[in-house]
């Protein structure tokens, strides 16, 4: 998804009491006060009793008191339940007025918080499918022209390159014509590379389905690129789980996903440093956070714990799998920022020098991963660098057959 959603309001732990507990605590403060002020009536009376003037004092008296409950549970009303509710509805009237910008702020007793943090996530809501919207029909956009602009500059590129390597044969040209004729064709290479990659993200191959095994996938992989030498300085870290559900899909696919996640780990470090490659098995209500309240959640605290937005389109739109299948791959590079952690997914983004990348590569794996039905998003990493998080849904009779795995300690990225 591109754009900027605007973030939903989460703000630190607050311990709030309920509207029922103000309003239980405020009786048994009038509670007081009326028998504080009854015994005290008692004992006028019985001063006023002999005095011409006492019944008048005695009528002043009860009227003071009536007053002073009223403005007092006037005063509480108006701060627990009016004033709170007068800005919720200016806020609302704001958003519905095409303001979705506002925010509702989360105060006041427990009940108004807790609505405060609906608005706010539903405007929230509203805001990334938005984007989303924008972000779908860019790509489709940008999948025609790419389309087009590769088949426009493709036939030409070829008559270059062809007349490049012509000219490479002569026998006549010294050596600054040669170096002019390499020059040409190094070119003409990179800008064909920008053209493939044009051409396969807008006209993805047809797919190969079959059961894939995770951590084989991960294996194998990580021993290509040691073969390969791309990770002669990179100290790579697997943590995988035994036992995982295959996952239904083509394996190509997801080694390239791999590959491409790994070596830009691998160009964001610079050659140095450390990758890591976590597996894991997970049920759809932890991730959906169906589970409810956690063990180590303080009593009474109003906690909101809020899911990448790609995570909640994708938990919209996956339906009820089981099980869901975990794959990290992070990095000890400089990260990502959290300004850049959409835009990144959007084809030709790139934050690399000029030259240096055609900002395709995490726009095909973004592609892929969604086309195996899961999704991904970036997060910073423990140890500082950029941490991708996929989640893939497992068929329920993949889960079923597959004997359920042990928890197993894992690498926490």
């Amino acid at each position: 998804m591109e754009g900027t959603s605007a973030p939903v309001e989460v703000g630190p732990l607050k311990l709030r009491a309920s509207l029922k507990t103000e309003m239980m605590l405020s009786l048994a403060v009038l509670g007081t006060a009326a028998l504080s002020l009854a015994a005290l009536n008692a004992v006028v009376l019985e001063t006023l009793t002999l005095s011409k003037d006492g019944p008048i004092y005695l009528a002043l008296l009860i009227l003071a008191d009536i007053l002073i409950f009223v403005a007092f549970g006037a005063y509480k009303i108006q701060g627990l339940v009016l004033d709170p509710l007068d800005t919720v509805v200016e806020t609302t009237e704001a958003i519905a007025d095409g303001d979705l910008s506002r925010r509702v702020p989360r105060s006041g007793p427990t009940e108004f918080s807790r609505l405060a943090r609906s608005i706010n996530r539903m405007t929230a809501r509203i805001l990334e499918e938005q984007a989303q919207r924008t972000h779908l029909e860019k790509v489709a956009s940008v999948g025609r022209l790419a389309a087009g602009v590769a088949h426009e500059i493709g036939n030409p590129l070829g008559a270059i390159g062809g007349y490049a390597h012509i000219l490479r044969k002569s026998a006549t040209l010294d050596t600054d014509a040669m170096d002019a004729v390499a020059g040409i064709e190094r070119e003409t290479a990179r800008i064909d590379r920008i053209m493939r990659g044009m051409l396969e993200y807008a006209r993805p191959r047809r797919r190969i389905t079959s059961r894939i095994d995770l951590n084989v996938t991960v294996n194998e992989v990580v021993q290509l690129l040691r073969d390969q030498g791309t990770l002669r300085e990179v100290a790579p870290e697997v943590a995988l789980q035994n036992g995982l559900p295959k996952l239904i899909g083509d394996a190509h696919e997801l080694e390239q996903v791999l590959v491409n996640l790994m070596l830009n780990a691998v160009d964001a470090m610079q050659g140095h440093g450390k990758v890591w490659i976590v597996t894991q098995s997970v049920a759809f209500d932890d991730v959906t956070g169906r589970n409810g309240k956690r063990n180590n959640d303080p009593d009474g605290f109003d906690i909101a714990r809020e899911q990448s937005a790609r995570v909640r389109a994708w938990i919209n739109s996956v339906g009820e799998p089981t099980q869901i299948l975990k794959l990290i791959v992070a990095d000890s590079g400089p990260g990502v920022p959290i300004t850049e952690s959409e835009k990144i997914f959007d084809p030709f983004y790139t934050t690399k020098e000029p030259g240096r990348g055609t900002g395709l590569g995490l726009a095909v794996v973004s592609r892929i991963v969604e086309g195996l039905g899961g999704t991904i998003w970036v997060r910073p990493a423990r140890e500082g660098g950029a941490a991708f998080m996929m989640y893939f849904p497992v068929p329920d009779e993949a889960a079923s057959s597959e004997e359920r795995p042990a928890s197993v300690a894992a690498v926490r990225p």
